[in-house]
């Protein structure tokens, strides 16, 4: 029995057959057929089903699919190879993804390579068309994950680029796997540019988005590139674990992050009522969101934290202040940025309030719109300066009167603006102010935020309220000490 398998995972609306003329190709090569066993992954994806009992299974689905195929069939080799078509490749990057979020990165190490084939890592132009009706195609669950930019292929790039791609050795959150991605050059369904996405090893090969993987012969440049992978997947050494150190607590010794800890979809929790404004008055509807927070949807105000000079983070950032950035911006299909919505609109407020280039006081709070996040029912951002940067340093520190200046601030902006603009302002969502770059606690976030806020309710409680964080440590930690605030409350009453 041969030590290595090669796992083939066909696309969209296709089947294991796709595979026939490469494998029969391959199979001719001693080299490769005497070291590899041939494994076909197929899955349900079709147009459509009448079936009322039948559904289409989405990507979570059919990569949790591919982990029992994996587990069952290639038990007894050595070393694993993934070979991926178009969507295939998308399905094998969320199930590598599923894998460290359940802290299962050594489960992987038998996997020496990932070779992806017009693989849609930032989407495909053609089937935006087709969702735009401009081309009768079917929708279905899978298909809508082929849209560009969808977050939840976002959210699972980035675990796959920093857990597998970049990883520096193996541990329970992380396995780095040598992961190549080809684009046909004539593709016009997954352009280049998306085939390649965020991975660092790309190449592009003849052919459109179907004969990019059939071969026209022995000495096709397929064939070689095959091959060469498959032998570079024979020599790719294993990964070691990191040699844990003495003087290192363990809490951040090189393996202990916690992926698992992070939400990659949004979950909400609530409403948890509760009588802040004091004993038989009115109540304030309270509501927990842990996820992404581009994903928020139906909330009026979304607050930002941002450092004193209102310069949001970057795109490419995970804090709340770049995703938001990136969700709000305006974009073409293919993903460019055509309009940085909230940038431009802090930068002009900026300049209309002469601190461009200059900090402005704690607690300032700017307004801008939504952007592209007005399709999520979202009607403004706030901007409210917490950080202060350090002088000389990358680290910033935290006024004590920041936040409940910022909270203040916040809430009297947002009636001026549901009075003045006509606005139907109702529902704010706060971050937890200085926990992040500012080092501060949750719980001392929480409470500074909490007295502040309790305070404006106490005169206009007609706001529904709601916390945001991506950690579900965060959120139960939240959770809990929004329970025992309504435990207090039902004590005295």
């Amino acid at each position: 029995m041969p030590q290595a398998a090669i796992v083939f995972v066909h696309g969209l609306f296709s089947s294991p057959t796709t595979w026939t003329p490469l494998q029969q190709e391959l199979r001719a090569i001693p080299a490769v057929a005497d070291e590899f066993d041939f494994l076909f992954f197929e899955y349900a994806t079709r147009p459509v089903t009448w079936n009322p009992l039948r559904r289409m299974p989405d990507l979570d689905t059919v990569a949790e699919s591919l982990r029992g195929f994996i587990g069952d069939f290639t038990a007894g080799h050595e070393r694993v190879a993934l070979v991926t078509h178009s969507q295939g490749g998308l399905v094998a990057q969320r199930f590598l993804s599923r894998m460290l979020l359940a802290g299962r990165g050594r489960d992987l190490a038998g996997i020496r390579r990932l070779v992806m084939f017009a693989c849609p890592n930032n989407g495909s132009d053609l089937f935006l068309l087709a969702r735009r009706g401009l081309m009768p195609v079917t929708r279905n669950s899978q298909e809508r994950e082929l849209k560009p930019l969808q977050t939840a292929v976002l959210e699972t790039q980035r675990r796959v680029i920093d857990g597998i791609v970049r990883a520096p050795d193996l541990a329970r959150d992380r396995c780095p796997i040598p992961i190549v991605a080809y684009a046909g050059e004539s593709d016009n369904v997954v352009v280049p540019s998306s085939a390649a996405g965020f991975f660092p090893e790309t190449g592009v090969l003849p052919g459109d988005h179907f004969s990019v993987i059939r071969p026209n012969g022995p000495g096709s440049r397929l064939v070689q590139a095959v091959r060469k992978e498959l032998t570079q997947a024979l020599a790719e050494p294993f990964p070691a674990e990191p040699q844990p150190e003495a003087d290192i607590p363990h809490h951040r010794q090189p393996g202990s992050s916690a992926a698992a800890d992070v939400f990659t979809e949004l979950e909400m929790l609530g409403p948890i009522t509760l009588p802040v404004a004091g004993p038989g008055t009115r109540s304030t509807q309270f509501f927990l969101h842990g996820g992404p927070v581009e994903q928020l949807r139906n909330i009026d105000i979304v607050v930002s934290s941002e450092n004193t000079y209102l310069q949001m983070s970057q795109f490419f950032k995970p804090s709340t202040s770049g995703s938001l950035r990136w969700a709000a911006a305006e974009k073409s299909g293919s993903g460019q940025i055509i309009e940085d919505v909230t940038g431009d609109h802090l930068a002009a407020w900026l300049r209309s309030h002469g601190s461009y280039g200059l900090p402005v006081p704690e607690g300032t709070v700017a307004p801008t719109p939504a952007g592209a996040l007005l399709r999520r029912n979202v009607q403004r951002i706030y901007h409210a300066a917490i950080a202060s940067p350090e002088s000389g340093t990358n680290s910033y520190r935290i006024a004590p009167q920041a936040i409940p200046r910022a909270v203040h601030n916040t809430f009297d902006l947002a009636r001026r603006e549901r009075d003045e603009l006509g606005l139907p302002l109702s529902s704010i969502c706060f971050p937890l102010f200085g926990a992040g770059r500012g080092k501060m606690s949750v719980s001392e976030s929480f409470e500074r935020i909490w007295e502040s806020m309790t305070s404006e309710l106490a005169d206009d409680p007609n706001w529904s309220i709601h916390f945001t964080t991506r950690r579900r440590t965060i959120f139960d930690l939240l959770h809990s000490r929004l329970q025992a605030k309504k435990r207090a409350y039902d004590e005295t009453t």
